[in-house]
């Protein structure tokens, strides 16, 4: 179980690499080599995610609530938000 302050570190660190992978496709970064890497590595994020969803589409369906709010924030998040539903649902 981890705790509220890990789990928003781990947030944290998931969107400044959402960021840089998105940065990767506008000047300057686009033309460098790291501009490369980022956009492959976007292309990942997305499809590891989207995987993920269809995975975990169990759990959120027992937890309730919008499976598109699920939905985007696995897209972001992936196994960070599965983590945060499955806690939610063990403490209610």
């Amino acid at each position: 179980m981890y705790s509220a302050e890990r789990l928003s570190l781990f947030r944290k660190i998931t969107l400044a690499v959402w960021l840089f992978a998105g940065a990767c496709f506008f000047f300057p970064l686009y033309y460098t080599e790291i501009g490369g890497v980022g956009r492959t590595l976007f292309g990942l994020l997305v499809a590891v995610h989207l995987v993920e969803f269809f995975l975990f589409l169990g759990v959120y369906r027992r937890a309730g609530g919008s499976l598109f709010r699920h939905f985007h924030r696995t897209l972001v998040f992936g196994v960070i938000h599965k983590t945060e539903v499955e806690q939610n649902a063990a403490g209610a």
